[in-house]
């Protein structure tokens, strides 16, 4: 005869102060021809660069630069035949985020996203405490739900994981354009993993 079993599921948690935050922002540049439009992009390129001034150089990379003609895209932001964009990921911690935030602003950037992170090695080690949780929470669920019934808890049989957060938060563009009060400050970020699990049980 097949032993009874029980199978649960439980969430467990775990948090820490975001510790890495990184800025996609971006400069356009109208032109006349595909090159007019590169140079002027290049010239507000070079000032944002300049204007940030919480971050070193480094922490500031071009990740894409691109010209389109706009007689051919819906809706173009600008009247000229050609448009550049150069996009950057700016690197820095939390504390200067607002800092950066305001200085590509004030060059004639625009900010697509704020992204709140953590390291990996901070990511993993919330993962394994949220997993711990989740799991003693699975166990003593199972244990209540078993004691009903007159049975005992004796072994886990199966389990399966899912990760319920990936550890970090984004504010996007419409966010920030449309409230000068978007918290730049954020609270903890939480990583959170659910189980699954079948466990064996016996009578009492």
């Amino acid at each position: 005869m097949q032993s009874p079993t029980v199978t649960v599921d439980a969430v467990g948690r775990s948090g820490a102060v975001p510790e890495v935050a990184i800025v996609e922002a971006y400069v356009t540049g109208p032109g006349d021809s595909a090159g007019d439009a590169r140079a002027i992009v290049k010239d507000r390129a070079a000032t944002l660069r300049e204007s940030i001034t919480a971050v070193s150089p480094e922490q500031v990379t071009t990740t894409g630069v691109q010209v389109q003609d706009t007689t051919e895209t819906f809706d173009p932001d600008t009247d000229a035949p050609f448009e550049a964009t150069e996009r950057f990921r700016i690197e820095c911690v939390p504390d200067h985020a607002e800092s950066v935030v305001i200085d590509v602003t004030n060059a004639g950037g625009q900010i697509q996203t704020v992204q709140f992170q953590l390291h990996e090695a901070t990511r993993r080690s919330l993962q394994t405490d949220a997993l711990e949780t989740a799991m003693d929470h699975a166990r003593e669920k199972a244990e209540r739900i078993a004691a009903a019934e007159g049975l005992t808890v004796t072994a886990m049989h199966e389990a399966t994981t899912n990760d319920v957060s990936s550890g970090f938060e984004s504010i996007v563009d419409e966010a920030l354009a449309s409230s000068r009060d978007v918290d730049l400050h954020p609270a903890p970020i939480t990583v959170s993993e659910s189980v699954e699990v079948v466990y064996d049980c016996s009578e009492e």
